[in-house]
């Protein structure tokens, strides 16, 4: 797991990077568990980011909140992905939820 946080960028993450993990083979599933609109520091253009995401593999899920770096808040260990990623994205939402950035 710390080789995937080592792999994200060191900010928020923009749409089209959580949609470019959801399509790399190493994660079954990625997904924002908030979106909020923001702009290039650069270029000013519109973004959407998310600082708060769940990961999953067949393995495990986990949820993860970016608070000055990518903080690991929840995961859980799943054997069979069809009867317990559910319940599994489920408790890191609830965790990735209940973290306070402030």
């Amino acid at each position: 797991m710390s080789d995937t946080l080592e792999s994200l960028p060191d900010r928020p993450l923009r749409q089209q990077e959580v949609t470019a993990l959801n399509h790399a083979d190493a994660f079954s599933l990625v997904v924002p568990v908030d979106r909020e609109d923001a702009v290039e520091a650069d270029t000013r253009e519109p973004v959407v980011i998310t600082e708060r995401v769940i990961l999953g593999t067949d393995d495990w899920v986990t949820g993860l909140v970016y608070d000055d770096g990518w903080l690991e808040v929840e995961s859980v260990a799943i054997d069979d992905p069809d009867e317990e990623r559910f319940d599994a994205m489920r408790d890191c939402e609830a965790a990735v939820a209940d973290y306070d950035l402030e």
